[in-house]
């Protein structure tokens, strides 16, 4: 047999139908090189039973004895995987499954630690790798510009398995309350440090709901209707993940990590949500309303997210505070003019 070079791993819970379709699509692809785990968070409809139709020796099927939520049972999934890469998968994604040979062929060429797969927030990041089918960063001060602290979406983190072993990424699953909903983030962050990352910004997955249940409960706060993309919510969550992740970086590149993660911030705080909220096919996976967002408004939130972010710097253990100040004010003007240039 080909030695596995990538492990699918897939996290599932109610949606049978719709995960068996997903894995029946991957088999499709005639490679050795390449196994598929299913982790099932015990499902409380028939997914079980449809999985269990699933008849290839590619496909092994793990059932939680109890519902460990979302975040945790990412964990359990990418666990799961025995391959020399793992490929992290929602049941509810479609995924360009044509993509997936080309990843193996490229981790076969450049062996990485980490990395990911698809078009995401890392593409505000790093623009000017938006047109390659791929790229390797060098471990350290680019990788971690890249990666660290990006909010990305689960399906499409890669790891290599022996970095996912020795690293203690648990915390980052098993504690929502302080680590938020990005786990995968912390963890790209933390490998970028001293290992090669693959980074890939092709389109690979579709994460709109297409089941029976068009609306997302897990992305909005238990207490409220709060969704991830609000404005808000998008503050906290980068701030978040720059206070638990600047301290990591080498002091050559933090000013540069904190300047660009409040910048990725502002931009999807206003830019990226007037795109959200225009959206129909968005709006009706959340179950809301179109609306347009005015300029005066995105102005208004660009401003609240430059005052929010000053006493995040003042917490940070750093010198020449008033410098980093007047630097993410520079960034915010040049971004209110960004703003009616895009109207």
């Amino acid at each position: 047999m080909e030695k596995i070079i990538l492990s699918i791993c897939i996290s599932s819970f109610n949606k049978g139908n719709r995960c068996r379709q997903l894995v029946e699509n991957i088999l499709e692809i005639e490679d050795d090189r390449y196994n598929v785990f299913i982790c099932d968070d015990c499902s409380e409809d028939e997914t079980i039973h449809k999985l269990c139709l699933l008849k290839s020796s590619k496909v092994t099927l793990v059932q939680n004895k109890n519902n460990f939520g979302a975040c945790k049972n990412w964990y359990r999934t990418i666990e799961c995987g025995n391959g020399e890469y793992i490929l992290h998968v929602l049941d509810r994604d479609d995924i360009l499954v044509k993509s997936i040979k080309m990843i193996i062929d490229t981790l076969e060429k450049h062996p990485v630690g980490a990395g990911y797969i698809g078009k995401s927030a890392m593409s505000i990041a790093d623009k000017k790798r938006n047109t390659e089918k791929y790229a390797v960063l060098k471990e350290g001060k680019d990788a971690f510009l890249t990666m660290a602290g990006v909010p990305v979406h689960p399906t499409g983190f890669l790891v290599k398995r022996t970095e996912w072993k020795n690293g203690n990424y648990k915390r980052f699953f098993y504690r929502d309350e302080k680590y938020g909903i990005y786990p995968h983030s912390y963890v790209l962050g933390m490998i970028a440090l001293q290992n090669d990352m693959l980074y890939m910004p092709i389109s690979f997955c579709n994460y709109l709901y297409r089941g029976e249940n068009k609306q997302s409960g897990f992305y909005r706060r238990k207490d409220r209707k709060n969704y991830w993309w609000l404005p808000e919510n998008v503050m906290e969550t980068s701030n978040r993940m720059l206070l638990e992740l600047y301290k990591y970086a080498d002091k050559s590149c933090q000013i540069e990590f904190i300047i660009r993660r409040f910048y990725d911030g502002l931009y999807r705080a206003t830019i990226s949500y007037k795109n959200t909220v225009k959206s129909k096919k968005e709006m009706e996976h959340y179950g809301l309303d179109v609306r347009e967002i005015s300029n005066l408004e995105l102005w208004i939130i660009s401003f609240y997210y430059f005052f929010s972010f000053l006493p995040v710097i003042d917490a940070l253990e750093i010198n020449n505070k008033m410098k980093l100040k007047m630097k993410a004010a520079g960034k915010l003007m040049c971004h209110i003019k960004k703003i009616w240039t895009e109207e």
